[in-house]
């Protein structure tokens, strides 16, 4: 199951993250988030949005009705591009998986439904699934920093490393199940994306 996981969560999984930069890019652009506030934009970010999402993979995880679990967090993601961004990683997440495992992931979910039904049928344990997506996500996100912003890799190591209990609290909280999200900054940034006159990401 280890290796199993390590693999699906890993930050070179091919499904896509890094094309997207869920309204990163255009607060980077904007000014609004720079090196030296990255750190505490995510630990925010992780306790809103990674709180959402680690909802949703707990709820796939337990065997709610994936196709419906899909539909409700597509609606509690108001803009369009990070909203699009998910459901194109959850269908090449469920592409991926599918052709590797014995296990079948229906292709026409959001990233963290698709993950977490995956790692049900894997028999990954819940909280490693949890804890292990939230990783990712942080992963991905300073990824796609290092591009924007004049952030080495040290510098990036060390922020993934010190949101290490902002993820096992996030984690701990989703818990309860449940589902309020207010993330207005990277939602603006989502929406204006397309004005931006050059762009890395699609999102």
């Amino acid at each position: 199951m280890l290796l199993e996981l390590l693999q699906l969560a890993g930050a070179a999984l091919p499904v896509g993250a890094a094309a997207h930069s869920f309204g990163l890019e255009t607060l980077a652009e904007e000014g609004v988030v720079g090196p030296e506030k990255l750190e505490d934009f995510l630990r925010d970010q992780l306790e809103e949005s990674g709180r959402l999402e680690a909802v949703f993979v707990r709820r796939a995880w337990r065997g709610d009705d994936p196709a419906l679990l899909s539909v409700e967090f597509g609606a509690r993601r108001p803009a369009r591009e990070s909203r699009d961004a998910a459901l194109k990683m959850g269908r090449r997440f469920a592409e991926l998986f599918n052709a590797i495992s014995a296990e079948r992931v229906p292709l026409d979910l959001h990233y963290p439904v698709a993950f977490g039904v995956a790692s049900a049928a894997l028999r990954i344990p819940e909280e490693s699934s949890v804890l292990s997506y939230l990783q990712q996500s942080v992963t991905g996100l300073v990824s796609a920093c290092q591009r924007l912003m004049p952030i080495g890799q040290i510098a990036a190591s060390r922020i993934i490393w010190n949101l290490r209990p902002a993820i096992v609290r996030v984690a701990r909280h989703s818990e309860d199940l449940e589902v309020t999200c207010f993330t207005p900054l990277p939602d603006l940034g989502s929406m204006r994306h397309s004005m931006v006159e050059t762009r890395l990401f699609i999102s």
